[in-house]
């Protein structure tokens, strides 16, 4: 992947995770990784079946900006990226409501890791909506040795955003993001993700 030149947008400057120097723990028999990605709630929206697919965008939507999310899955290890595995994203649309009931599946989606543990998807900046803060969801499941994550993407410079309620332990401030510019001139955010190893029983 070429070097991105950085642009704030939104009021928003790049995240960089730093892919190595981490170490696993164990706590009370459950073994996790200093790297980890912090878990968030699933939420009452999510749904099975999405199509697979790596657009979520849709006709009717002018008022959001488009943007491009790319980052990379990596194993226990903190180091060692994941192929060939899927992860569920879903997010509210322009009218922040989510769609529970129709085939069209919108905002929702299924991608998955390529041989480097790539992944990216096109979408756009879904907006606030009640007390919550703009933000795009992630599960990925079923990966074997590994523990399920329900995760959270959100915003910088989204005042919902407070302490203590949506960032709650050190990891979560390393899931909101800048946005910038990337060398095709459209919005991009960077999330990797680190995934758990299952505990032994």
């Amino acid at each position: 992947m070429q070097r991105r030149k950085l642009i704030k947008v939104l009021g928003l400057s790049a995240f960089a995770v730093s892919s190595s120097g981490f170490t696993l723990l164990t706590t009370n028999g459950k073994t996790t990784t200093s790297c980890r990605t912090s878990q968030d709630m699933l939420g009452p929206f999510f749904k099975e079946g999405a199509p697979y697919r790596n657009d979520l965008r849709y006709e009717g939507n002018e008022e959001e900006i488009p943007l491009k999310v790319v980052g990379t899955l990596f194993s226990a290890d903190c180091v060692t990226p994941l192929s060939n595995v899927t992860i569920d994203i879903w997010h509210c649309d322009h009218r922040k409501e989510y769609d529970m009931e129709e085939d069209s599946y919108r905002c929702r989606g299924k991608i998955t890791t390529n041989q480097e543990g790539f992944y990216e998807f096109i979408t756009f900046v879904p907006p606030p909506y009640g007390g919550r803060p703009k933000h795009i969801h992630y599960l990925i499941k079923d990966v074997e040795g590994y523990e399920s994550l329900a995760t959270q993407l959100y915003f910088k410079g989204d005042k919902r955003i407070k302490a203590n309620n949506w960032i709650k332990f050190p990891w979560d401030e390393k899931r909101i993001l800048d946005v910038y510019k990337n060398e095709e001139n459209m919005s991009e955010v960077s999330l990797d993700i680190f995934l758990s190893p299952k505990s032994k029983r």
